[in-house]
């Protein structure tokens, strides 16, 4: 064989994966011109059924091109000789193309469902992806070849297909949660960089009065404000709550929203405003003003639960029984969107399901107080963070916070067994109000040491098993107002002393094995303390 023929030869197979590619990727490019717009009525339900793999098959290319990356990044920092990435650069751009496809049949399969303006430039863009990813698996196929040469052409085309993945999947993103998904808790340090418009510092209100008569949502409303709240809220007069406003929009927008708004409308069908909610989707009008029974949106709750068109759909949270039967009154009542609860009259069974539903004012209250607490720990966290580092040094790796947010603190004497006494437990003074966990297992700690535990008053799990602690020591423990789990396994307590344990209401679990508690002592506590599970062995 000539060398002329050796040559053909070699690059008979990149031709052929070239020319190939080529027609993938002007497939690709005219797909949409070829299928012209979605039909109305949308495909066939086995088109539905192979389209919804998209989400599926999507990830392996985006996983793909990551490792591809990843490989050849680390080839221009490597000395050492590492194989192709042909055969990654393969999948990556053939999973691209299946994605795509598949992505594209679920398109045309619901059309209407998604906002029309973001799902077209999902689609484009999925398509440039794949289209991009070919290209530089061709550039690769012919830079192997030619020993190296036109690198810097094939990581151009990769990079570039990398970011138009980076804007495919953000507007994928954008369609299944919304497109402020990824931006709506950003602080406006972050807002102010990327343009977005700053949120309201939230004020101060004033404290709602107390009233109401605890059976309608206009007393739930009125209750007060929390006092925990750092921004309390004003809540409405009795019967001034707007019905759809106040009552039935968030249950939509708990139940509902999530398919039907204005980036996504399952079934052509918008809930998250009043006009388009009575105007309906592809299947009609949403309701029918003083019919519940005719209305579209209650037809579809009430079918059974494993009926294909029961709303929410399977893998959603269902709506509640008082829930429904509040969307109903409201309908029932003329569907108003202005109608104040004073204005519908309410049944027993209303007023019932009104006390089930949290107002607005109240829903801001526990949001504020949220807020609060967590203020509150960051400060707490604060006040002991020195101490923590202090004490690391001393025992290190055994002092820790509970979580990277939690003011809680964590301590184990494991590693440290018999050299861990209560002379060492007096060390840990500073941060003994805020331990949520001790565990002193096997330590030298005696009675003396348990009584240092006073200021524990955060702890939740304490462990003395095998320690030298008795009956003396459990006076300063049954003082611990959270603790929820104590350990005394192989300690000398005896049945006299464990009564008092009887105190500490939160416990749930204690463990006296192998101490000198009988099966009597036991349940002579167990009767004190109904909710505790007692461990004495195996």
């Amino acid at each position: 064989m000539t060398d002329s023929e050796k040559t053909r030869r070699s690059i008979a197979g990149p031709i052929f994966l070239t020319l190939f590619g080529l027609a993938v990727i002007a497939a690709l490019a005219m797909l949409p011109s070829w299928a012209g717009p979605p039909p109305e009525d949308g495909l066939p339900d086995l088109a539905k059924f192979i389209g919804r793999f998209h989400p599926v098959a999507l990830h392996l290319p985006i996983g793909m091109l990551l490792l591809v990356l990843a490989l050849e990044f680390g080839r221009l920092f490597s000395k050492k000789p590492s194989s192709s990435t042909q055969v990654a650069m393969f999948f990556a751009a053939a999973s691209a193309v299946v994605a795509v496809l598949l992505g594209f049949v679920l398109y045309y399969s619901m059309p209407g469902d998604y906002d029309k303006e973001l799902g077209e430039r999902h689609l484009n863009g999925g398509i440039i992806f794949a289209c991009g990813t070919v290209a530089a698996f061709v550039v690769k196929v012919w830079v192997d070849v030619a020993g190296g040469k036109g690198t810097w052409l094939y990581l151009t085309t990769l990079l570039g297909s990398s970011a138009i993945m980076g804007f495919a999947s953000h507007d994928g993103a954008s369609l299944t949660h919304g497109k402020d998904y990824l931006t709506q808790y950003a602080p406006n340090e972050v807002r102010k960089v990327i343009g977005l418009p700053l949120k309201e510092e939230k004020k101060p209100k004033a404290k709602p009065a107390a009233g109401g008569d605890g059976t309608t949502l206009a007393a739930a409303g009125n209750e007060g404000g929390d006092a925990a709240a750092a921004t309390p809220v004003v809540a409405k007069a009795p019967g001034e709550q707007i019905v759809y406003e106040d009552i039935i929009a968030p249950i939509f927008e708990a139940k509902c929203y999530a398919c039907h708004n204005a980036e996504k409308q399952k079934g052509k069908f918008r809930m998250d405003e009043y006009d388009l909610l009575v105007k309906g989707g592809k299947e009609g009008e949403g309701l029918v003003h003083g019919k519940s029974a005719d209305s579209n949106i209650i037809v579809r709750i009430d079918l059974p639960e494993d009926d294909d068109e029961h709303m929410p759909p399977e893998g959603k949270k269902d709506l509640e029984p008082h829930e429904v039967v509040l969307i109903k009154w409201w309908i029932d009542g003329g569907a108003s969107k202005d109608a104040k609860l004073a204005d519908l009259q309410a049944t027993d069974e209303i007023k019932t399901a009104l006390t089930k539903v949290v107002p607005p004012e109240q829903l801001a209250q526990q949001k504020a107080a949220a807020e609060a607490e967590v203020k509150q720990a960051a400060a707490k966290r604060d006040s002991v963070k020195s101490e923590v580092e202090r004490l690391r040094k001393e025992f290190p790796a055994a002092l820790n916070f509970e979580s990277q947010s939690s003011s809680g603190v964590t301590f184990t004497a494991v590693s440290m067994r018999k050299d861990f006494g209560d002379e060492q437990l007096a060390k840990l003074g500073p941060v003994m109000s805020a331990l949520v966990s001790l565990d002193l297992s096997s330590s030298t700690v005696t009675d003396s040491g348990a009584k240092l535990l006073k200021d524990a008053a955060e702890l939740r799990s304490l462990r003395l098993s095998e320690t030298g602690v008795t009956d003396a020591g459990l006076d300063v423990l049954a003082g611990l107002p959270k603790l929820e789990s104590l350990n005394l396994y192989g300690t000398q307590v005896t049945n006299d002393g464990v009564q008092k344990l009887a105190a500490l209401s939160n416990l749930k679990k204690l463990y006296l094995w192998q101490t000198k508690v009988d099966d009597a002592g036991m349940q002579a506590l167990k009767a004190k303390l109904p909710g505790c599970e007692i461990v004495m062995g195996l």
